[in-house]
């Protein structure tokens, strides 16, 4: 994959063989700057080394694996971070989007194309979900949300178009032609409409609920 020469990168996982299989799919064994069965080792790393992707399993042995990324993302914002899960329900999906994960996968896909497919829009720049588990949230968004809907605007559909898709607040100010404090109006506004936590969470609960597209091939 050409767009992980020169990343360097870090797992996490309580099981052995899942690391066995992401370092042996994933990049050369050189890129590795190590990995961790416990969320403390991964911390003890994560302070020493500064990968530029974290791959993490949850639960972790012992530890979290969405506490591990909170935890990561406030020692290094600029960190992307890739989470698999072992249980798929959309309470974790949910704690997942609040941790700010830039990708969520099932760790039964590793070795697979889902697994390629995220890291290529995560380092990308954008947002993955396996739609799997993007149906699964779906559901249980449908099932909770007013049928009004949450009453976002044309621009605010617009701006959270374009967060799916990977630009930043100054992209996305550029291609809507407004400013930038504008386009942050627009988010925040969004958020509280949506009840979202932030900008992945936010475009995650607009897809889920039928309001944007997903452009998972259309990174900017």
């Amino acid at each position: 994959m050409a767009m992980l020469e020169g990343r360097s990168l870090m797992v996490a996982s309580g099981r052995k063989l899942v690391i066995s299989l992401l370092t042996g799919v994933i990049g050369d064994r050189c890129q590795w700057f190590g990995s961790a069965t416990c969320e403390s080792k991964a911390l003890e790393l994560l302070s020493e080394r500064q990968p530029q992707l974290l791959f993490v399993t949850h639960p972790l042995r012992p530890g979290s694996g969405v506490e591990l990324v909170r935890r990561a993302k406030a020692l290094n914002p600029k960190l992307r971070c890739l989470l698999l899960l072992e249980e798929e329900s959309p309470p974790l999906v949910r704690a997942a989007l609040e941790a700010s994960c830039d990708g969520i996968c099932a760790d039964r896909g590793v070795g697979f194309g889902h697994i390629v497919a995220a890291t290529r829009a995560v380092l990308g720049g954008g947002f993955y979900m396996e739609p799997q588990l993007r149906d699964l949230l779906a559901l249980a968004c449908r099932a909770s949300r007013d049928p009004a809907g949450p009453g976002l605007s044309a621009r605010e559909v617009e701006v959270l178009e374009l967060v799916v898709r990977g630009y930043q607040n100054p992209q996305i100010a550029s291609r809507m032609h407004l400013s930038v404090e504008t386009v942050r109006s627009h988010l925040k506004s969004a958020f509280q409409k949506l009840g979202a936590t932030g900008r992945t969470h936010a475009a995650v609960m607009a897809v889920c609920q039928g309001l944007v597209s997903w452009h998972l091939d259309e990174l900017p």
